[in-house]
Order: C-alpha cells, then structure tokens, then sequence
C-alpha cells in the first residue's frame, strides 16, 4: 500500500487525530473504495479486482463481509 496526502479541513485533521485505530481504519477504506470507484472508472474489470483485494485484506484484519458491505452502501 501507498501513502497519499490530502488536505482536509481543520476541524476534521483534528478529530482525525483523536481517533481510534479501528475507526482510523475503517475511514481509510471507505476513501480508498471511493477513490477507486472514481479513478477506475472507465475499468470494471479494475474496480473489480480491486474490490476483491479489498475484501480480502478486511478478512485478514479480522472485518466482515458485512462491514464491507455498509462502506459500499455508504459510498453509492
């Protein structure tokens, strides 16, 4: 994985700061997911995949099929 900097504003740098790991976490997948979902979007096949990726780390770190569900269901 890669790191990437954006800037968001200052109120949200700072709850950032001041949250969880797991909610940490969950917050850069939906971004990834959502980034995904915008730059692949002339590739299904690519959003695809990488959807599986996706699905497949969550399961190694021990989050639900469901979970990743509700962050798509967020994302539409």
């Amino acid at each position: 994985m890669e790191r990437i900097v954006i800037e968001v504003d200052d109120t949200i740098a700072k709850k950032w700061r001041s949250a969880s790991p797991l909610i940490k976490d969950e917050i850069a997948q939906r971004i990834n997911i959502r980034l995904a979902k915008e730059l692949m979007i002339d590739s299904t096949a690519a959003f695809k995949e990488f959807l599986d990726e996706v699905s497949a780390t969550m399961q190694q770190r021990g989050l639900t099929e469901e979970t990743l569900t509700d962050i798509l269901k967020d994302n539409e």
